[in-house]
């Protein structure tokens, strides 16, 4: 941001003392300019013992594979946001309704927070590869690992705890830390949902 939105006049990053922190302040009016992290939402559909993945057309990460992910819209639950990402670039239709929450991960070197579900699928959807996406498939474990997924190196364990998971029926919410852009600094938790009634115990 440059100008302020109030009265036109170019705004300047300054030090407030009383915040501890710089921030965003029109010297004309006195507005302050809040900067917040963006929210990313996404979803892990599973179908059988595969993921649905998408190959991205857009950089970053042109070419590489990601489970369907966005930028959460205005006037959307986050459920609902993860579901329209899902099906604009696969064409998998999902209810927001029937999805659970997977992980939850900061990333403050890009200023962003991402909010995942998972879901599974009882029958094998048609897929379509939507603008955002090279190609779209549902990879098993081994397919994954033979392929480039995009920010690996941020995901921590993240596709082995996945099929871990799906295979014993035990699901766990992931609350993860990402360091830097490069994800030196990666550190995660887990937390075992303990009844359908979301009381959590954390997990050793």
């Amino acid at each position: 941001m440059k100008f302020c939105s109030e009265c036109g006049i170019a705004i300047v990053r300054t030090w407030v003392a009383e915040e501890g922190r710089e921030r965003c302040i029109c010297l004309s009016c006195g507005l302050t300019h809040y900067e917040n992290p963006r929210v990313i939402v996404g979803c892990v559909v599973f179908w059988r013992d595969t993921i649905l993945m998408c190959r991205r057309s857009q950089e970053p990460a042109r070419g590489q594979w990601t489970v369907p992910s966005g930028f959460l819209e205005c006037g959307e639950t986050l459920e609902e946001g993860a579901a329209r990402e899902t099906f604009e670039e696969t064409g998998v239709l999902i209810d927001p309704v029937r999805i659970d929450l997977c992980s939850i991960m900061n990333m403050t070197a890009i200023e962003q927070v991402a909010v995942s579900f998972r879901t599974e699928l009882m029958t094998k959807p048609i897929i379509r590869p939507g603008p955002e996406c090279l190609e779209v498939a549902f990879m098993t474990e081994q397919e994954i690992a033979k392929e480039q997924i995009a920010w690996r190196r941020s995901m921590g364990g993240g596709p082995q705890r996945l099929f871990n998971e799906l295979r014993s029926g035990q699901f766990t919410i992931q609350l993860a830390t990402i360091g830097s852009n490069q994800g030196v600094g990666f550190r995660s938790r887990e937390y075992g949902i303990a009844s359908t009634a979301l009381t959590m115990t954390a997990k050793s």
